[in-house]
């Protein structure tokens, strides 16, 4: 099946949005992560996919600090984070990210938390804050729930609430851990559709799924991931239909 970007390999080798080089993280004696080098590309969608323990999503929290790894180097457009706080600043204005549990502000209205980063970290007056926010939730088709909160929700409401959150910040990457695995299947498409209008736009992402689909529709590249390491990466029709490993075969057998 064809990616939505036909000329992805040709436009996005010009410019490195993410170089990961001979990362390695250890829970006390456990290899977590396991010499991981990628580099994903602006504007490419990359898919990271795998089984439970193989290390996704302590990977994809790595890039923006949410995990500390003892070895390795993480350059986001050239520049290498490291534990300052210029780092935090290049995370803050250049990442978001999408969490499988949404981290949602219970106590604030759905509009309270897409705007709090917005007056809190650029520093925005209330009513611009407001006008973006609302301009986000619109385009994910819930500018009508502005005003309650999210225990009021759906699951797939309060994740389209975090991903407008994520995007008010005006961030060149999108990161997705899980975003559908804790919703109702009924509630997985609306995330997706989401997702793939995102897509659309040219906006970097990465993504930990087990939607195996939403890979294929896509992704530029998909990453399969065994016990922390990275077993094969290349185009959707290439490792999901094709795969040359055999921990790759077993994996697709359970998930298509």
């Amino acid at each position: 099946m064809a990616t939505l970007n036909t000329n992805a390999a040709l436009e996005k080798e010009e410019v490195k949005a993410i170089e990961i080089q001979q990362l390695n993280k250890w829970y006390g004696d456990h290899h977590v992560l396991k010499d991981i080098t990628l580099d994903i590309y602006e504007g490419e969608i990359m898919v990271v996919c795998g089984p439970s323990g193989s290390g996704k999503s302590t990977l994809i929290r790595s890039l923006n600090h949410l995990e500390e790894y003892q070895e390795g180097q993480v350059n986001v457009f050239g520049q290498t984070l490291s534990r300052d706080r210029k780092s935090d600043q290049i995370i803050h204005n250049t990442i978001g990210m999408v969490f499988q549990n949404f981290n949602l502000f219970p106590h604030l209205t759905v509009l309270e938390n897409c705007t709090l980063g917005l007056t809190w970290l650029r520093k925005l007056p209330e009513n611009e804050a407001n006008r973006t926010a609302m301009k986000l939730l619109d385009r994910v088709g819930i500018a009508h729930l502005a005003q309650r909160f999210p225990g009021q929700l759906s699951g797939g409401q309060q994740q389209r609430v975090a991903i407008s959150r994520s995007l008010a910040m005006e961030p060149k990457i999108m990161l997705f851990d899980e975003p559908t695995s804790a919703l109702d299947p009924e509630m997985v498409k609306e995330v997706l559709d989401v997702m793939i209008d995102l897509a659309k736009t040219g906006m970097t992402m990465v993504c930990v799924t087990h939607e195996m689909q939403f890979a294929r529709q896509v992704a530029d590249r998909v990453v399969f991931m065994a016990d922390g390491e990275v077993v094969e990466v290349g185009p959707p029709d290439q490792v999901l239909v094709n795969p040359e490993w055999d921990r790759t075969r077993e994996f697709l057998q359970h998930v298509l």
